[in-house]
């Protein structure tokens, strides 16, 4: 997550993006003109949760108790984002999740924590995990769950898992046996990465995505078509055994059966999902190569135009939002009558 930076800023497909979106339009000569970019509203859109470059652009003077003193003048501050940069040219900031001046374990265990960042539309975790029956349970019963515990003992210190649970905390079994080692590396117990791209593909090799690119020269390790670009996201072998490792957390609740035929319905999701986006994906190209809108046959901007915006809702917002329902094992209403449906009208139309 410290690369989170980079992989935004020096992706050119993510360049265009917020061209597109942040950028403030001007109507002019009978025609909608899109104005420059703006460095403060960067700050407030993006790079609040993947963190800003912060950099010291000199110093100024300021009267305290002590009289006058100077102080760095700081570009890019104040920002918690995770993968900031700071002065000294290190990557990330632990206040992503442990807030200052206390640095609690507590706070960074409690869904709200992750729910700053991790919120709809086009990242919804936190809006299914309210509505599935582990958010059901943890707003039931959370007053009862020991969050400062380490280790963390399932079914004693808490119940319903949070997000921690799943991707991060060190877990064990009331007789002390280990189901899950500490990580912040919070892929580690994950294989498909759901979000951000038109398609759910497996986890990327390196948390740095400098140099992925597809067929295409797009930066992206995944095809326009949906398949991996296999030089540069994780092998079957390590999908499965990242695969494990969140059905051992699953299992010390759940069934073998229950955990299977989860994964299962996942599985189902990520692959239809997959294919819708596909279907969509042709109707862009068809769009482009017939002149009705300039894309990428023209080395333009592809997410500027009314085509493009559609095609783009398809897969950052509905797509996403059904594999998120679907792996997070609740919120399956808000799944497909919320999200999918939409999905497939945007297709019709």
């Amino acid at each position: 997550m410290a690369h989170a930076y980079g992989n935004l800023v020096d992706n050119t497909l993510y360049q265009d993006f917020t061209k597109a979106v942040n950028n403030t339009y001007a109507y002019h000569h009978d025609k909608l003109q899109i104005g420059p970019s703006n460095q403060l509203t960067e700050y407030e859109s993006c790079l609040y949760c993947h963190g800003t470059k912060i950099q010291v652009k000199g110093l100024v003077t300021r009267d305290t108790d002590y009289g006058e003193l100077q102080f760095p003048d700081l570009e890019g501050w104040p920002n918690q984002g995770v993968g900031r940069i700071n002065p000294d040219g290190s990557k990330g900031a632990c206040t992503s999740c442990h807030p200052r001046h206390d640095f609690s374990i507590a706070t960074a265990r409690k869904p709200y924590t992750c729910s700053e960042c991790h919120k709809g539309p086009d990242v919804p975790a936190y809006k299914v995990y309210e509505v599935s029956k582990h958010g059901n349970i943890f707003k039931s019963e959370e007053k009862e769950y020991d969050f400062t515990a380490v280790p963390w003992i399932v079914g004693e210190d808490f119940t319903a898992p949070t997000c921690a649970t799943c991707h991060a905390s060190l877990l064990v079994s009331p007789d002390n046996t280990v189901i899950a080692e500490r990580t912040h590396t919070y892929n580690d117990r994950l294989s498909w990465r759901l979000f951000g791209v038109p398609y759910a593909h497996p986890h990327p090799i390196k948390a740095d995505l400098q140099g992925v690119v597809n067929s295409l020269g797009l930066p992206l390790a995944v095809e326009l078509t949906g398949e991996p670009v296999a030089t540069f996201v994780i092998n079957e072998e390590e999908q499965q055994a990242r695969n494990d490792r969140m059905k051992t957390v699953c299992n010390s609740c759940h069934s073998t059966q229950w955990v299977d035929s989860h994964f299962k319905r996942l599985e189902n999701t990520i692959a239809t999902s997959n294919q819708q986006t596909v279907e969509a994906t042709k109707i862009m190209l068809d769009i482009w190569n017939g002149n009705y809108e300039k894309g990428l046959p023209h080395q333009a901007n592809i997410f500027d135009e009314e085509g493009e915006r559609m095609w783009t809702t398809v897969w950052l917002f509905y797509a996403n939002s059904t594999r998120f329902a679907s792996a997070m094992a609740g919120g399956g209403d808000y799944g497909v009558f919320g999200r999918n449906s939409h999905h497939l009208m945007i297709l019709q139309a």
